[in-house]
Parts: structure tokens; sequence; C-alpha cells
């Protein structure tokens, strides 16, 4: 187990193999098993079998082809409506709170990862797909979800066809603090993970790209506002109180 996560990589290349049902029984099995707050379990995954919506979520996400060709694609959402028409409770209010947004992402995100770990261990590989959000109110739409179910994310999922090798994380110092935030080492760490980062890129796009870690998270924030979330969430019923 210690080594299948040391060598997690993301995969989006996969072999034309199906994933059996018995093994998409054990990885939403294995994600139902997952932390969650309470045992409230505010989450849903909808499997995708539609090759029309896969198509859409792939156009949606910016034209990542891997969620077509994806023998298994899951959509995983943030779930209070479950819990708000099942579940008496004197002030419905609440479910519009920050708290309770926060713990559906939490469940959410904390059940993909069991679903991807257990993926890993039957042999698949895969990889998790932000991009959705790109438009929500579109995928929610696709999926005619009710208010109160957010999509997240797309966990893709299949055999891999391909190894694109580890990349670099931050040093374990940066991350990992003991009592308080001691961030007096932090910089000259990062300048010594932004000279890695660059000559992994480096090597890896065989000299296209030499990019650090910085340069690169910069993009990443720059293309990545999606300030028109706020607004959607607030209009299924989330983060309004």
């Amino acid at each position: 187990m210690i080594n299948l996560l040391m060598n997690h990589v993301s995969i989006r290349k996969f072999k034309d193999k199906e994933v059996d049902q018995g093994s998409i029984d054990t990885i939403i099995e294995c994600a139902q098993m997952a932390p969650t707050s309470n045992n409230l379990q505010t989450y849903t995954i909808i499997e995708v079998r539609d090759e029309n919506k896969k198509e859409k979520l792939s156009k949606i996400s910016g034209g990542q082809n891997w969620v077509v060709e994806a023998p298994l694609v899951l959509l995983f959402c943030a779930d209070l409506n479950r819990s708000k028409k099942y579940i008496h409770v004197s002030d419905t209010e609440v479910f519009g709170n920050a708290e309770l947004y926060t713990v559906a992402t939490l469940d959410t995100a904390l059940a993909a990862q069991k679903a991807l770990i257990a993926a890993q261990s039957l042999g698949l590989g895969g990889v998790v797909i932000g991009g959705i959000r790109n438009d929500m109110e579109e995928v929610h739409n696709i999926f005619k979800l009710p208010d109160l179910v957010a999509p997240l994310f797309l966990l893709c999922l299949g055999y891999p066809d391909d190894n694109p090798g580890l990349k670099p994380r931050l040093p374990k110092e940066v991350v990992h603090k003991i009592d308080y935030y001691d961030d007096t080492k932090d910089r000259e760490l990062i300048d010594e993970y932004n000279e890695t980062m660059k000559k992994y890129y480096n090597e890896r796009t065989h000299g296209k790209s030499s990019e650090t870690w910085a340069e690169k998270s910069s993009k990443a924030f720059s293309r990545s506002k999606r300030d028109q979330i706020d607004d959607f969430l607030k209009a299924i019923g989330f983060l309004n109180k």
C-alpha cells in the first residue's frame, strides 16, 4: 500500500479494455467507506456511460480527450439535497451555510480519493478532472441535478497505457510543520524546488518547456478564476446564509 501511494501518477492514456462490473462495484463501495462528517455521506457519484455526455464533459473541461477515452468516468457531486429531503432539521436554512458546503466538499473529495486508491490497487490508473467547473451550470443541467447538488470533478479510470513518471512534490519540510507555522526556511527550499521542477519539465517535454513550479502555478491561478461559481452555488442553495 505504501508503495502504491508513493508511486501515484495521473494516467491520461488508457488501454482499450473495459472495467468489469465487479471492479466498478468494489471501487464505489471503497469510496463509500471514506471518512465522512457525522456519517452524513454528503456526496453522490454518477457513473457516466452516455458517450454524448462524455463528449460534452470533455468540451466543457477544455477539450480533455481522456474524458471520452476513459473506460470508466465517475462524476463526483457534493450533495446536501439528500440530507434536506430525508433528514428532519428544525432550521432548513442551515443547508445554506459555509460549514455544510465545506462538509459536503470534503466528504466528496475523500470519497474520490478512496475510489482512486481502490482502482489503483486493482491495476487501474486515473486522473481527476476539475475542468468541469468551467461551466458547472451546464453540467448541472446535463445530469438533471437538483438544487443543493454541485458537480465538483470527474474521476477518469482505466487500465494504463502510459507511464508519465513521478512528478516531484514540494519538500516535506514546506508542508509538514510542528506545533506552529514556521516558514523561515521555506524560501530557500522552494527556490531549490523551482530548479527541480524546471529540470523535470525540460526533460519531460524534451526541451520545449522549462518552467519552474512558481511560473506554472502562476498561470494556473490566472486562468482558473471561475468567478461565476459563487453565483451558481448560491443559485442552487449553497452558501446563501
